[in-house]
């Protein structure tokens, strides 16, 4: 299906000029999209110049900050120091390195991104999405910056525009299947449920289960996220712990808490049963804490302590900023800072943590009974201790 591109009038799109003879691009196709229907950003390189010009092709089209994209969506959380827009500019790519693309003067190439991957924007309503490139390397592209405004309808996107994607699932380009299973469970129409939950059986699209399952949001896919953490570790596994976290629902709690018990040793697993878990979930990082093994048990534990929400975690924080074991400490000072959104490092290189232990005893003695206390997933500054 082809659409018109909008232009100027619309303030779809502008256009830099890039180093050399190269510019760079960034559009959409439309601006108003049915319910769960794919919302792809476009980046076009066009070669301006006399000569012919070699540029990258994208390296991961699940990841734009591996091509030199920032790409961030009004839906987003808030970017702070204590919580990071970490999506925006990251990269984690191992696969082969790109393949060089020849640009003839006047020929462009195009980059699709789907916005729906790393973005909530399934539900209906406005939205802008703001997209910069800085040149990288070969590319030579120059910078290039936009921001779009675009709209999800209530309407719900018509089966017959799902088939193409139903159909990738089936193709015999093993790209083409990962790029319809990544779009499926992006935007996860409750009408493909059956197909979504079958993702599970299927080694090529089991990386996009968790996904699949916490877009689609039903009670048949969250109870199937839950079986996951029946299993051995796995990505798929920690992505559901994450999933499963962020609901809030105390139901899942009891899931989590195995899990972080048989796999305390992986960050991430208490983090996620103490974000869930909150004041319940104190009490068995209290006891992990004292375990033996201080450089990953011991240190999670107290790490983890600062996604639990909880005052009462303080106390027993501070009393690990005194530990002789800089792992512990410092584990201890980041959980400190989880809870309370402030710092008593000043200088990271040439650290007292002395003199940070007593900054801390002081404000929880002045302040402590009063002071706001969040959790993880709160964005917000941090504000240095007095």
């Amino acid at each position: 299906m082809k659409f018109r591109l909008l232009l100027a009038g619309l303030s779809l799109f502008w256009s830099l000029s890039a180093v050399g003879q190269l510019t760079g691009e960034f559009y959409l196709e439309k601006t108003s999209f049915a319910r769960w229907e794919p919302v792809f950003l476009y980046y076009r390189i066009t070669n301006m110049g006399a000569g012919t010009v070699t540029v990258a092709s994208t390296l991961d089209p699940g990841q734009p900050g591996c091509s030199g994209h920032s790409i961030i969506v009004s839906s987003d959380p808030i970017p702070t120091p204590s919580c990071p827009h970490l999506g925006a500019e990251g990269c984690h790519y191992n696969g082969p390195p790109s393949q060089p693309i020849l640009l003839s003067p006047g020929e462009s190439y195009t980059e699709r991104f789907l916005l729906n991957f790393d973005h909530e924007i399934n539900t209906p309503g406005d939205y802008w999405v703001e997209a910069k490139h800085s040149g990288l390397g070969s590319r030579t592209t120059g910078d290039a910056h936009t921001k779009v405004s675009f709209r999800v309808k209530e309407n719900p996107i018509a089966p017959s525009e799902l088939q193409p994607w139903l159909d990738g699932l089936k193709s015999a380009d093993r790209s083409k299947r990962f790029e319809a299973a990544r779009t499926l469970a992006s935007i996860a129409p409750p009408s493909l449920e059956e197909t979504l939950l079958g993702f599970i059986n299927n080694p090529e699209f089991r990386g996009y289960t968790a996904l699949a399952f916490h877009r689609l949001n039903t009670t048949r896919s969250m109870e199937a996220m839950a079986e996951l953490m029946q299993g051995p570790v796995t990505n798929e596994q920690i992505e559901a712990a994450h999933y499963l976290a962020m609901t809030g629902n105390q139901r899942w709690y009891p899931q989590l808490r195995d899990a972080a018990e048989k796999n305390v040793r992986i960050s991430s697993y208490p983090a996620y049963a103490a974000e869930l878990g909150g004041e319940k979930a104190l009490p068995e990082l209290i006891a992990l804490a004292k375990d033996p093994d201080r450089e990953f048990t011991g240190g999670n534990a107290i790490m983890a302590m600062g996604s639990t929400g909880s005052r009462d975690a303080i106390p027993v924080l501070l009393g690990y900023l005194n530990s002789p074991d800089i792992n512990i400490s410092d584990r201890a000072s980041y959980a400190l800072q989880l809870l309370t959104h402030r710092t008593a490092i000043r200088d990271e290189f040439n650290r007292n943590r002395r003199t940070e232990s007593a900054k801390w005893s002081q404000w929880w003695k002045r302040e402590g009974a009063t002071a706001r206390i969040y959790k993880d997933p709160e964005c917000g500054g941090t504000i240095p201790l007095p």
